[in-house]
């Protein structure tokens, strides 16, 4: 028996499904999602002035295990992607207009090239104790995907099946049904026709330049996928990137690295043993995903 449960947080829709054989929902889960995400919240918001990071952002030490992983983590996918994903975009992602949450934008924002960070100089770790030498963190697109991951993690064992969608960040266990996995559909956001469709395990995440993104004031669109090497938003051919991993924070990572880096980056994407699929900004599908 299927259950489900939706609700909002980090700006997006969150759903969670689970499969048991219980007649009951797993209230255990639903309401431990819930909890799992806020608390995420409160320590990596950007837009939370209390939280860990925006006192990290304050120019405090923050001394917090989580925190100190993510930032590891970070530091590891900007190794791995050959500093495509850098998470020191924060005042680049200001500057183009991204200075409050998403709902809230209006026109805005004049976005400009300027240098970003090298990650491994501006984030100082000893232990547990973060501290930043200049720049600004953000951690947004890494900590969804990991949220997920967590969730799943921790709560799929004890289900036959388990299903996490956060604003297309997907991870599962098990399987729902009769199906080998969970049915998954990719859309090819205005631009092609659903580029991928089947049973998926693991994680998939897809990022695209086409949806999060507003108006400047000059009256042409900015997103929020800033490319590192000019502190812009990205201007590749790929707008669409959907990675296949084992866990969702790596396909998160690597989906914004191919938007960013564009064909190049696609090809390191393909070179880590990765399944990847890439729609250019003229709706041509490049790969075919898992099969």
């Amino acid at each position: 028996m299927q259950h489900s449960t939706e609700f909002r947080a980090m700006n997006t829709d969150v759903e969670v499904l689970a499969e048991t054989d219980a007649p009951i929902p797993p209230l255990d889960l639903f309401i431990g999602a819930k909890l799992l995400f806020e608390e995420q919240e409160q320590r990596f918001s950007r837009f939370r002035s209390g939280s860990l990071l925006s006192q990290l952002n304050a120019g405090r030490a923050v001394d917090d295990a989580l925190l100190a992983t993510v930032c590891r983590m970070a530091l590891e996918a900007w190794e791995f992607t050959g500093g495509r994903f850098n998470p020191m975009v924060l005042e680049a992602l200001t500057a183009a207009g991204y200075d409050r949450s998403f709902e809230l934008l209006t026109k805005a924002g004049s976005p400009q090239k300027q240098a970003v960070p090298d990650p491994e100089e501006a984030i100082r770790l000893d232990g547990d104790e973060v501290r930043l030498v200049g720049g600004q963190l953000d951690l947004g697109g890494i900590v969804k995907g990991w949220t997920v991951d967590r969730l799943v993690e921790h709560y799929g064992a004890s289900l036959d099946g388990l299903f996490v969608n956060a604003g297309g960040d997907l991870r599962c266990s098990g399987s729902e049904g009769d199906v080998d996995g969970w049915w998954a559909t990719i859309d090819g956001a205005g631009l092609a026709d659903t580029p991928w469709e089947g049973a998926m395990r693991g994680a998939v995440a897809t990022s695209t330049s086409r949806k999060r993104r507003w108006r400047i004031a000059d009256g042409s669109w900015a997103h929020h996928l800033i490319d590192p090497a000019t502190g812009m938003p990205s201007a590749s051919d790929i707008v669409q990137a959907s990675v296949w991993a084992e866990e969702c924070w790596l396909a998160e990572v690597w989906a914004k690295a191919v938007v960013i880096g564009g064909e190049t980056a696609l090809a390191s994407c393909r070179g880590q043993g990765l399944d990847v699929i890439a729609v250019t900004g003229d709706g041509v599908v490049l790969g075919g995903g898992p099969t």
